[in-house]
């Protein structure tokens, strides 16, 4: 049989896409899932009750990952889209199932590093078989309130690399939350913009110029959702497998950038230097950028890369010399014929008590060169 080649400059059809909705609390993620095109809903947070008169799709309640983990195509016939409900809770339900088994625990009860790797693992493969059968995947996904410097960013609440994972394999993307409007009345809207309030993907080029997308009232707008992913799809179905593949790496990218610039400490950097090994054995167009975005981000937070044991960690605490410590330098720096203030201006310090005490042999040594460079008081 005759391979079926698209060309580079032809549209590539997408048949199944993956959104991934994030959001405050109550504001009817469970319900604006349920609106998607003959949706079945992966119940793992055990909250689809909730939704009332809203719940108009078939409903799984997934006790542990077994319930649904060898899901057959036949079992999803009646179905177009899946929602996972919620992605996070998904998440720990394969990371409990892996637990069952002894060799996957460590002394202290949690995940091996290397079980870690295979949840992971399971998780995008699922995800690829519900793709294979030529459904829709919907995650559902709270959302986390976190400080950077004096900007608030919304993020999905997972951790740092299942979150760029997940990033990275939807097609569109959107916080849900609530706004105020010019005549004072609370409405919902969801951003598929990205933006350093908030992360996001936007793909299917939803809601214009501002990815602003309103959420009408479910009641009387049950395909809300199914009409969304239509759109998206219809939009994705316009550009070509290389337009595609430069929009999708070019978001990786921003995303990547928005990342790193959120990063307050070494944890951070480890869960995401994780994620940069992936990214460099897909051979990412943008994989030394992103790298050097990592390594920038690191160097400005002050931390080393510990080869040994593979992982960044954070600077040791500063603590300044004691004042008998500081009178000795004095007196080491008179005897080199040499000036507090020519010394302090050396160093681009203001006082000599600004010295870390784990550097004050080698700023002994920087001194004893200056001074048989012959710069005196």
């Amino acid at each position: 049989m005759a391979l079926n080649i698209i060309p580079a400059d032809q549209a590539l059809n997408v048949s199944a896409i993956i959104t991934y909705i994030y959001a405050d609390p109550g504001l009817g993620k469970t319900s604006l899932g349920f609106t998607a095109d003959k949706a079945i809903s992966f119940d793992f947070d055990r909250g689809a009750h909730r939704t009332g008169e809203l719940r108009r799709g078939a409903v799984v309640p997934v006790q542990q990952w077994s319930d649904i983990e060898n899901i057959k195509e036949q079992d999803l016939a009646p179905f177009n889209t899946v929602v996972i409900d919620t992605v996070g809770a998904m998440l720990e339900s394969i990371k409990t199932h892996l637990l069952k088994t002894a060799n996957n625990r460590q002394q202290d009860g949690a995940l091996k590093l290397k079980a870690q790797g295979l949840a992971n693992m399971k998780f995008k493969q699922y995800i690829n078989t519900l793709l294979s059968f030529g459904k829709d995947v919907v995650f559902i996904a709270h959302a986390s309130e976190d400080q950077n410097g004096e900007q608030i960013v919304y993020r999905p609440e997972l951790g740092g690399k299942n979150r760029n994972e997940l990033y990275r394999i939807a097609d569109i993307m959107g916080y849900l939350t609530t706004v105020r409007t010019s005549e004072g009345k609370n409405a919902r809207v969801i951003n598929f913009k990205p933006s350093p309030a908030h992360h996001a993907k936007n793909s299917g080029a939803l809601g214009g110029e501002t990815g602003e997308v309103w959420l009408p009232d479910l009641k009387t707008h049950p395909t809300f959702l199914a009409d969304l992913i239509k759109q998206a799809k219809d939009h994705i179905n316009t550009l070509t497998p290389d337009q595609l593949a430069s929009a999708k790496a070019i978001s990786d990218m921003e995303n990547w950038k928005q990342s790193c610039n959120e990063i307050e400490h070494a944890g951070d950097l480890n869960q995401l230097t994780e994620s940069l090994q992936d990214l460099v054995q897909s051979k990412h167009v943008y994989a030394e950028s992103m790298r050097q975005s990592l390594l920038l981000r690191a160097k400005e937070l002050g931390c080393k890369f510990n080869k040994q044991s593979g992982k960044w960690e954070n600077p040791v605490e500063f603590q300044a010399i004691s004042d008998a410590q500081r009178d000795q330098l004095q007196a080491f720096i008179d005897e080199r014929g040499l000036d507090i203030k020519t010394v302090c201006e050396h160093l681009g310090i203001d006082s000599l008590l600004q010295i870390d005490i784990a550097q004050l042999q080698s700023v002994q040594q920087e001194i004893d060169n200056l001074a048989k460079q012959g710069i005196t008081a």
